[in-house]
């Protein structure tokens, strides 16, 4: 017996090696980080209701606030109201997590242990097989049968891809056909999606000069987004943050986002050096967000 439990003993001190099943790689410190978001926007009937309650407010708003002389673009506030009033109106939306779920891309990425990538990216597009965010669809039908034209303003870039390079903006080629898909409306000429890099003077992720351009021929009545640049560039916010606040819920419609978005860019910027490694990059980056949170009130008493 006690040779028994001395062989027992000498085998716990042997090292087990478990493999790691294929199916399970090991994922970045920063994509784990995005698990919960995610989970939420996919699974979460608190994130569905959320899109919903936006999406509702803003189809309540159609015949009242929204149909009433004004603008919601800062683009058109210098414009004189008799100008305004002579105008058809408009309705600008994002795409992506405003109109557009791209969760299955991140989860994709997730399953894999990687991080956003360009490429995956692009082939994500090239599927056209986003669903809508829950309200969308039909708040936009609202929009069209109430009369104003519908807009579409994205990020998404415009640019020649190896895969097809005949067609010069393949992104926008693969974005009609998943909006077309969903029954958008004013689709029939395209003319509705705009994209970044499209014109030279798009090629700004800030949206100010495409609202500008509707903002020439149309009064733009309202926007929709999931982030503040779909509305207004953050510096501008920041100094009239008492001014604009009040748009939200009357003319300007905000969808969370907790992946990503301008937020996360602010909080992150000048982390990364030019010459760090991608895993310097990351570790850097990680470093500034965590020291970006809040422990206690600003005002909590010290003892």
């Amino acid at each position: 017996m006690k040779k028994l439990i001395l062989a027992f003993v000498g085998m716990l001190s042997i090292p087990l090696v478990i493999a790691r099943p294929a199916t399970a790689p090991a994922s970045p410190v920063t994509a784990r980080e995005q698990l919960n978001a995610t989970l939420w926007l996919q699974r979460a009937t608190e994130y569905e209701l959320s899109t919903l309650q936006v999406y509702r407010l803003a189809t309540e708003r159609l015949p009242t606030v929204i149909a009433a002389p004004g603008t919601a673009a800062t683009e058109q506030w210098t414009t004189a109201s008799t100008q305004l009033a002579a105008l058809p109106t408009a309705i600008i939306v994002d795409l992506d997590e405003t109109v557009l779920d791209n969760t299955y891309y991140q989860a994709r990425q997730l399953l894999q242990g990687r991080e956003y990538e360009e490429s995956s990216w692009q082939a994500w597009m090239q599927e056209a097989a986003a669903t809508a965010i829950p309200g969308a669809v039909n708040f936009l039908r609202a929009a069209a049968a109430a009369g104003h034209r519908v807009f579409y303003v994205t990020n998404r870039l415009c640019q020649r891809l190896e895969s097809s390079p005949e067609d010069p903006c393949p992104a926008r080629t693969v974005t009609l056909r998943n909006l077309r898909a969903l029954g958008l409306p004013n689709l029939e000429d395209g003319e509705s999606l705009m994209l970044r890099g499209e014109r030279p003077q798009w090629n700004s992720s800030d949206k100010s000069a495409r609202r500008a351009a509707i903002a020439e021929r149309y009064r733009i009545v309202a926007l929709v987004g999931d982030d503040l640049r779909d509305f207004v560039d953050r510096p501008v916010f920041e100094s009239r943050r008492s001014e604009l606040s009040g748009l939200f819920g009357t003319r300007w419609f905000l969808l969370p986002n907790p992946i990503y978005g301008s937020w996360e860019r602010e909080l992150t910027s000048g982390a990364c050096a030019p010459s760090m490694s991608v895993a310097d990059c990351a570790a850097q980056t990680l470093a500034r967000k965590y020291g970006q949170l809040k422990p206690q009130p600003a005002n909590a008493p010290k003892h």
